[in-house]
């Protein structure tokens, strides 16, 4: 199985991370449907862009988003996509890439989110898919929720994660803490 420990600096980013985690784990359950929007119009005072809002097919989405992600996460993930920092903010495509990576994207099965008494949390992750396309970007996603990830097994390493910036890190391979959890 694989995991991710995290450092759980404020419980409120926990909370807010766990909405997140909530919603991957209702759009991996096989009845999941999408909220569908329920606007009903008054055709004698709708303004054109209402009905624009109303076709535009990746609204529900970005809303999503707007809904899961808090601001200063959001600020962290555009650093993310734009390492270069070009722009200041995620573009509606960045938000709608970003929900599909969280809804589709990342294709495994989420099997917990657990804090411990330590101040810490672990993620465990199993999936059958390989390769699943790795383990990069949901790491940045705790770390944009300031959970600090500082240990994973990525399906062959035990690695210590040392961060660099907010966006940049180093895997070290842990070999002996390898070889014992791949022993059980």
């Amino acid at each position: 199985m694989l995991y991710i420990k995290f450092k759980i600096e404020n419980h409120k980013n926990f909370m807010e991370f766990r909405v997140v985690y909530h919603h991957m784990l209702a759009v991996r359950n096989t009845g999941y449907e999408a909220k569908e929007d329920d606007l009903e119009f008054d055709w004698n005072t709708v303004t054109p862009e209402e009905i624009d809002d109303f076709m535009d097919e990746d609204k529900s989405k970005i809303d999503l988003f707007n809904k899961l992600i808090p601001d200063d996460v959001s600020e962290v993930l555009c650093n993310y996509f734009y390492f270069d920092n070009t722009k200041s903010m995620l573009s509606n495509e960045d938000k709608l890439s970003y929900i599909n990576y969280l809804e589709y994207g990342f294709e495994v099965n989420l099997d917990l989110l657990e804090r411990c008494e330590n101040g810490e949390g672990i993620v465990k992750i199993s999936t059958g898919n390989y390769p699943f396309g790795g383990l990069e970007r949901f790491i940045i996603t705790l770390k944009a929720f300031k959970l600090v990830p500082f240990e994973c097994f990525d399906g062959f390493n035990v690695c210590a994660l040392n961060w660099i910036s907010d966006i940049e890190y180093e895997a070290n391979i842990l070999p002996e803490k390898t070889k014992i959890y791949l022993a059980r």
